[in-house]
This record gives C-alpha cells, sequence and structure tokens, in this order.
C-alpha cells in the first residue's frame, strides 16, 4: 500500500460555522485553501494561515483554537465533535499554535504559525481537525467591532502513512430522465469512500453515440470525500439535438492507481420533430392544405379525417 500523508487546509467560514453578524461590517479572510504535504509519523510539520481584515476602518481581535471534526452526510459538511466522539480520525492534540490571540488592524493581514507534531504511534489513515478563529469581546479601543456570533476557520485533514486500505465505487449514477426529446442533459452521481484515509477523485463522464464514437468529455468537480461517507456530484452535456441510444461512463480515479465507474444509457429522440416530417411528407400525396393535414394527423380523433380524399 502506498505510504504517504496528505494533508489539505480550506476555509470553513461558509459551510462549518454560522455566518458573521457585525454591528459594524467586516470581512474577514482566511487562507491557503489547500495544502498538500507529504510525511511519516513522528516527523513535525509547520504550516502558515493567514488571516486578513479586509475592513476599512475596523480592528480585530481574534482567538485561535483548535478542533476535531467528522463528515457524515453526501454534502461534505464537516461537523465539529468532541475527542471522544471523534475516534480514530483525533487529531487536534497534534497541533501547537504559536500564539492564542491575535490582533489585526484594518486592511491589513497577519499570519497563524500552526505545528502538528505526529505521534510514533498514529494510526495510518485519515485524521481531521480545524483551526478556527473567533472575535475576542468586550475589550477596549474605538475600532473594535462588535460580533453576535463568531467562528470562521480553516480544516486540516491528515493522512499517517501505513498500511491503508483504499476502496471507492460509484454508488449511483443516473440522468434525470431516460428518455429525452433534446438536451441538454443533467447527471447526478454519488461516490462513497470506503477507505480508511479521505480521498479526492479526478471524476469524468465519457459520452458515445450508438455507432460507439466518442462525443465527448465532461470532468466533474473534484472534491474531498471523507471516510466511509459519499459525496453527490453533477454534471450537463449542453448538446441540444440528438438520435438514438447514448453511453455514458462515469469513472473516478483515486487512491494509488485505483479507478471506480459505472455506465449507463439513455436516449434522445426528438419525436415531436419527426412527426411533423412525417406529417410534411404525408401533405404532399393529399389534396388538402399542408396546415390542415398537419392538424389532422396531429388529432386523429377528428371527425374529418373520414372526409379525406382518397389517394
Amino acid at each position: 500500500m502506498k505510504k504517504f500523508l496528505f494533508l489539505f487546509l480550506f476555509p470553513i467560514s461558509y459551510f462549518l460555522f454560522p455566518s458573521l453578524t457585525h454591528a459594524q461590517e467586516v470581512s474577514l479572510v482566511v487562507s491557503p485553501p489547500r495544502i498538500d504535504i507529504t510525511a511519516n509519523p513522528g516527523e513535525t510539520i509547520q504550516k502558515t494561515i493567514k488571516i486578513t481584515n479586509d475592513s476599512a476602518d475596523r480592528e480585530l481581535i481574534l482567538q485561535a483554537r483548535t478542533f476535531d471534526f467528522i463528515v457524515q452526510d453526501n454534502l461534505g459538511t464537516p461537523i465539529r465533535v468532541t475527542e471522544t466522539a471523534s475516534g480514530r480520525y483525533l487529531a487536534s492534540p497534534w497541533f501547537t499554535l504559536e500564539r492564542s490571540e491575535l490582533v489585526i488592524p484594518p486592511k491589513s493581514t497577519t499570519q497563524l504559525v500552526a505545528i502538528i507534531t505526529i505521534p510514533q504511534d498514529a494510526l495510518p489513515g485519515g485524521h481531521y481537525a480545524g483551526v478556527f478563529f473567533e472575535p475576542v469581546t468586550n475589550r477596549g479601543g474605538k475600532n473594535t467591532v462588535s460580533y453576535t456570533t463568531t467562528q470562521v476557520g480553516s480544516l486540516f485533514g491528515i493522512t499517517i502513512a501505513g498500511d491503508i486500505k483504499y476502496d471507492a465505487l460509484v454508488k449511483s449514477f443516473q440522468t434525470k430522465l431516460n428518455f429525452n426529446e433534446f438536451g441538454p442533459i443533467d447527471f447526478t452521481a454519488e461516490l462513497e469512500n470506503q477507505s480508511d484515509t479521505h480521498i479526492r477523485p479526478t471524476t469524468k463522464i465519457v459520452i458515445h453515440d450508438m455507432l460507439g464514437r466518442q462525443l465527448t468529455e465532461l470532468p466533474l468537480d473534484e472534491v474531498n470525500i471523507f471516510p466511509y461517507t459519499s459525496r453527490l456530484l453533477n454534471g450537463t452535456w449542453n448538446q441540444v439535438w440528438g438520435f438514438g441510444r447514448y453511453t455514458a461512463t462515469l469513472s473516478a480515479a483515486y487512491g494509488p492507481g485505483l479507478v471506480a465507474s459505472r455506465t449507463i444509457y439513455f436516449w434522445i429522440m426528438p419525436y415531436r420533430l419527426i412527426a411533423a416530417i412525417v406529417v410534411a411528407l404525408d401533405c404532399r400525396d393529399c389534396r388538402c392544405s399542408p396546415c390542415s393535414a398537419c392538424s389532422l394527423y396531429l388529432d386523429p380523433s377528428s371527425p374529418q379525417i373520414a372526409k379525406r380524399s382518397p389517394r
């Protein structure tokens, strides 16, 4: 099994915590979005987080803390948990922050160094923790912002090298309709990660026509999938016109050279256009006007059909 340590970091202010509500408008940005590193158990990793106060004239005083998290839904939503609840995914005790409080002037950026010490006996696989920042209230200073709710930060996902099981499958893959008059064609897929660590599959949909010719290749978003959870993916083929049965194959490359895939079939049949062409051709042999013939053919119950002149 390939041995490596993968660490990612991305902002979580949007989906992990409530939005900041301010007495004065403030913009707080945490970066970078993701960091990948390779290491072995027992190593010490040092990473820098940048925190930017984009407000024009408001000073920020923030307290930095760490927490453990897990993911349970198919949308990738992290849930903050206690050390006991996090179980084998525990990682927050490995973190040491160079300081616990930050003061950021308006239109300024400060940095926080996080030191991650991997224990020698850490279990192989994924471990997850976050560093978050909450405002310190009731402090002096005319430029300090008053908050009613509080937390933004970044998530770390750490994969410890060792004997790691990698396994994933395409839990579902389908189009909105199996029979379509015309496009675009919408696809929905759900990938399930049965690995000991998170994965970030490179996923695509390849479409062939009924003659076996490849028509297009649609790349899907690359997303992190927490161990033993699934993630929804969506894609659209923007082709409008088509005819016949089509084959769509989804493939998701993950881990050390592994691929999960599934194939489905769907139809595009512009039946109303075909009917109009048939009627138009039929009208050439009919004594009635094209418009009247079309209306007769499109409404077979009309009593006027019996009055049509013989061919």
